[in-house]
């Protein structure tokens, strides 16, 4: 295990595009961290210069007190999932696995004693002997894993490794993701576009938008303090309504709305942002009431049932009970729960003001 120091990490293309900006980060030993973002943020970029696949335009990378920024990958002690498996189509599962240790001239004993240790771990003693043309795609992942596990590295790194997996085997190997994190206890640093994956797997959380960190938190700490208006956005699913509008006098007012919504005292008057979790809207009568909608979709989702509608001009979506009476075209009359929203500034970096949380 490993603690990582990445220090003021930055990444220039020769065309003179910046893909990471000044990425400062200390990684704790043992730590499940995961990189998020959207396509183009920076994330697998930074990846690849902590495996030095990547060079280093300026900045330091230190791996367990040493300094590695102008090392080769081989003498780096980690070990890379990759999301297109990179498996030898001619080798079977157990050479695929023990390739990377022959090279390293590891005796024969110890190499055939860490294949059968990782194939146990995986689950995948049965296809040792397989091509990996004979093989799923969940069982690949499981191979590639493996690969990476037989060589005990101090540090793995995953770059969107589940990405090629159907709906219900990324679920799985999120499960066995996080067991085999819990079971060997070895600092992982985990790159995804997919907030699901990065809200259930990671101890703490980055979130990069255009080569620049956001925020770095727990993952409920993210859900209920976003640190501005693009991480309050991209944590959740559905993603925060936001709606324009005016602080004046302590109060909020939508644009368009002539209803105000009392907020705390001390906030800079002027152009604001309301976000709105799609759970903190009800239909129930207790609540204040925020307006009156017609409903332009609705979704029953089983567990619970998703409404889409037009609030003040801003499309909107609430996330109601699953038994909730509900069509397409009906007036409903919507209520603000007092926990769940959140005030951003309107301009510059639309951080946040204010907010409640359940």
């Amino acid at each position: 295990m490993a603690a990582i120091q990445l220090e003021r990490l930055r990444k220039v293309y020769p065309n003179g595009y910046v893909a990471v900006e000044t990425f400062d980060l200390e990684i704790r030993d043992g730590e499940f961290l995961v990189l998020v973002g959207p396509s183009g943020c920076g994330k697998s970029t930074t990846l690849r210069m902590i495996a030095g696949l990547e060079e280093v335009s300026s900045g330091r990378i230190v791996i367990d007190g040493r300094d590695v920024t102008e090392m080769a990958p081989a003498d780096r002690d980690i070990a890379m999932v990759f999301q297109n498996y990179a498996l030898y189509p001619h080798m079977s599962v157990r050479e695929n696995m023990a390739f990377g240790l022959r090279m390293r001239k590891l005796p024969e004993h110890e190499i055939e004693a860490r294949v059968g240790q990782a194939a146990a771990i995986l689950s995948v003693e049965p296809l040792l002997e397989r091509r990996p043309r004979e093989l799923s795609g969940g069982q690949r992942q499981r191979v590639a894993l493996g690969r990476a596990i037989v060589r005990q590295p101090k540090v793995f790194l995953f770059d969107e490794p589940l990405s090629n997996l159907d709906a219900k085997l990324r679920v799985q190997m999120r499960t066995e993701l996080a067991r085999l994190h819990a079971q060997l206890g070895t600092t992982m640093i985990y790159v995804t576009h997919d907030q699901v994956e990065a809200m259930t797997l990671g101890d703490r959380i980055v979130v990069l938008h255009k080569g620049v960190i956001q925020q770095v938190d727990a993952p409920m700490a993210l859900y209920q303090r976003p640190a501005n208006r693009f991480v309050a956005g991209f944590i959740g699913s559905p993603a925060m309504n936001v709606l324009p509008g005016e602080l004046r006098n302590g109060c909020f007012r939508p644009a368009g709305s002539e209803r105000d919504l009392q907020v705390p005292s001390g906030l800079p008057e002027g152009p604001a942002l309301l976000g709105l979790r799609p759970e903190g809207l009800a239909l129930d009568p207790g609540l204040p009431v925020l307006s009156e909608v017609s409903l332009d979709v609705v979704e029953r989702m089983g567990h619970e049932t998703l409404v889409y509608f037009q609030l003040f001009g801003q499309p909107c979506v609430a996330r109601l009970a699953p038994d909730a009476t509900l069509a397409m075209g009906r007036r409903v009359t919507l209520g603000l729960k007092p926990a769940g929203w959140h005030l951003f500034a309107a301009e510059g970096e639309q951080r946040r003001l204010s907010g409640t949380q359940a």
